[in-house]
C-alpha cells in the first residue's frame, strides 16, 4: 500500500490483505450531528501529507522495456485483447502461459501509465479491473509451475520475481484508482506478493489436499500463513471458513494483522536477498549487486510502511472503540448531545495529534532510511571510483607491461633475426667450405679417375701393340707356311707331270 493512500484515505481503509466489513453503530432515532473527521485538517491537510510523502515507497525492482504499445483509447484495442486472448487460448503449456499472462500484466500496467500521463483517466479504472484479473491468473499459473517438481529451479525462480515485480503500480496510477476499488486492488497485490514469495515453501502433499478442496493459490497461501501464526491446523482454518467466516473475519479472531504475515515474510525475503547479495559480492557480479540492492531497498521501506500501517490500525481500531462508547452513551441517555459532541471533539483533537505523531515518525524513519541509502549509495560511488581507479591503475600497469613485453618481444625478435642471419651465415659459409670440399674431392677423382683411365689406355695400347706384333708373326709364318704348301703343290704338279710322260 502507498504511504500517501494510507493517510489520505483517513480511517475510512479497513483492511488490505484480508477484508472486515466495519460495522457502525446506529443510534436509533438519535443521531450524531457531526461526523467524526479523522483526516488531519489545518495545521496537517491531507494535500501536505502527500507531497510530502509523495516519495516514500519506491517499489521499482526492475526495469520494464516492453512498450505500452496499443493502447483502449484506440479502436484497435479491442483487436490488440483479442490477439492476447487467442494466444492464451492456444497456450497450453503452464510455463509459457504464466510468462504470457505475467507479459499481459506488466502491457495493462505500461497502459495504465500513459493514460494516466496523457490525461485520459476514464480507462485506469477498467485497466487496472484488467490487471487485476489478469494477475489473479497468473498467480494461479505460476504458483502451478512452481508447485511442479519436474521444472528447472531457474524457471521457478524468474517466473516468481516477474509475478512478485507484477505487484508494483506507481503512485500515480494508484490515485487514479477508485476508492471502492482501492482495497480489493491492495488486497490482491499483496496475495500475488504472498504467491510470489511463499508457495515455492510450502509441502506438495498439502497444496494438493488444499487444492482437491478447490481452493486457489492465493486462498491455500492465506490458509497455510494463517495456520502457522495462529499454531492451528490447516483443517482447522478451513472449517472456520466453511462455517461462512471470510479471511479478514478469521484472521481477527485468531488476532492476527494482515501486515503480520507481510512482516514475516519479508523478513524471509530480506534474509535470502541478503544471502544472494553476499554471493553477488563475492563474485563481483554488478549487474546483480544493483538489482538485489534495490531490492533490499524497496524491502526495508515496505517495513516501514507496515510499520506505520499497523500504527495507523491500531489507532483506528481505538478512535473506532471510542466512538461506539460515545455512540451507545449518547443513545441510553448517560450524555447529553452536548456531552457527546464534545466528546468528540476531544476524540477528534486527539486522534489528529496521534496521526500527527505517526506522521512524524513516519517521516524520521524515512529520513533515516534515505540518510542510510544516502550513505550507502555514497559509499557505492566512493567503491566505484576506488574501483575505477583501481581498474585504470591496473589499465595503466598492464598498458606498461604490454609495452615492456611488446618491447622485450622486439628486442627478443631481433635477436632471434640476428641469431638466424648468423646462422644463415655459418650456414652459407660451411655450405661453401663443403662445396669446396665436395669440388676438390671431385677434382682429385677426376684426377684419379683420368690416370686411371691413360694407365688403362696405356695398358690397352701395348696390348693392342702386343696383339698387333703377334699378329703381324702369325701373319708372317702364315705366309711362310703358305709358300712352303705353295713349292710342295708346285713340286707336286711337277712330279705328277712327270708321271705322265
Amino acid at each position: 500500500m502507498k504511504m500517501k493512500q494510507i493517510i489520505a484515505t483517513g480511517f475510512l481503509i479497513t483492511g488490505v490483505l484480508f477484508t472486515t466489513n466495519s460495522v457502525y453503530a446506529q443510534v436509533g432515532s438519535t443521531q450524531v450531528n457531526e461526523t467524526v473527521d479523522l483526516t488531519v485538517q489545518d495545521d496537517i491537510e491531507n494535500e501536505e501529507i502527500i507531497e510530502e510523502l509523495e516519495d516514500l515507497e519506491n517499489t521499482d525492482t526492475a526495469e520494464v522495456e516492453d512498450a505500452a504499445g496499443i493502447t483502449p483509447d484506440s479502436f484497435m484495442y479491442f483487436f490488440d485483447q483479442a490477439a492476447e486472448n487467442l494466444q492464451l487460448l492456444f497456450t497450453t503449456d503452464s510455463e509459457k502461459e504464466s510468462d504470457l499472462l505475467l507479459q499481459i500484466v506488466k502491457e495493462r500496467l505500461l497502459e495504465s501509465e500513459q493514460m494516466v500521463e496523457e490525461e485520459k483517466d476514464e480507462y485506469v479504472n477498467d485497466l487496472i479491473d484488467d490487471y487485476l484479473g489478469t494477475l489473479q491468473k497468473a498467480q494461479e499459473e505460476v504458483a502451478e509451475v512452481v508447485a511442479d517438481e519436474t521444472i528447472d529451479n531457474e524457471v521457478k525462480e524468474e517466473l516468481s520475481e516477474e509475478l512478485e515485480e507484477s505487484t508494483t503500480v506507481t503512485d500515480e496510477v494508484s490515485e487514479k484508482i477508485d476508492e471502492d476499488k482501492r482495497e480489493e486492488f491492495e488486497e490482491k497485490q499483496q496475495e500475488a506478493y504472498l504467491v510470489a514469495n511463499v508457495v515455492k515453501d510450502l509441502d506438495n502433499e498439502k497444496v494438493k489436499e488444499l487444492r482437491n478442496q478447490g481452493f486457489g493459490f492465493g486462498e491455500i497461501v492465506k490458509i497455510v500463513s494463517l495456520a502457522e501464526e495462529s499454531g492451528k491446523t490447516e483443517d482447522e482454518i478451513v472449517s472456520l471458513l466453511q462455517e461462512g467466516r471470510g479471511y479478514g473475519e478469521v484472521a481477527k479472531e485468531l488476532n492476527i494483522a494482515p501486515s503480520q504475515i507481510m512482516g514475516k515474510v519479508m523478513k524471509k525475503k530480506e534474509k535470502e536477498l541478503e544471502e544472494r547479495l553476499e554471493t553477488a559480492q563475492e563474485s563481483g557480479d554488478e549487474e546483480a549487486i544493483l538489482k538485489l540492492s534495490t531490492s533490499l531497498d524497496n524491502i526495508n521501506r515496505k517495513k516501514i510502511e507496515f510499520k506505520i500501517y499497523d500504527e495507523y490500525m491500531e489507532l483506528e481500531e481505538e478512535v473506532k472503540a471510542e466512538l461506539a462508547e460515545i455512540q451507545a452513551a449518547l443513545a441510553s441517555g448517560e450524555i447529553t448531545q452536548e456531552e457527546a459532541d464534545e466528546k468528540i471533539a476531544e476524540l477528534k483533537q486527539e486522534s489528529e495529534e496521534e496521526l500527527a505523531e505517526l506522521k512524524e515518525d513516519a517521516e524520521e524513519d524515512l529520513g533515516e532510511l534515505d540518510e542510510e541509502e544516502r550513505e550507502q549509495a555514497k559509499e557505492a560511488r566512493e567503491e566505484a571510483k576506488e574501483k575505477r581507479e583501481e581498474e585504470r591503475e591496473l589499465e595503466k600497469e598492464e598498458r606498461k607491461k604490454e609495452r615492456e613485453a611488446a618491447k622485450e618481444k622486439r628486442e627478443k625478435e631481433r635477436e632471434l633475426e640476428k641469431e638466424k642471419r648468423e646462422e644463415a651465415r655459418e650456414a652459407a659459409k660451411e655450405k661453401r667450405e663443403k662445396e669446396k670440399e665436395l669440388a676438390k674431392e671431385r677434382r682429385e677423382e677426376e684426377r684419379e679417375a683420368a690416370k686411371k683411365e691413360r694407365e688403362r689406355n696405356k695398358e690397352l695400347a701395348k696390348e693392342k701393340r702386343e696383339q698387333a706384333k703377334d699378329k703381324r708373326g702369325q701373319e708372317d709364318d702364315d705366309e711362310d707356311d703358305k709358300d712352303i704348301d705353295q713349292d710342295e703343290d708346285n713340286e707336286n704338279v711337277e712330279d705328277e707331270d712327270e708321271d705322265e710322260d
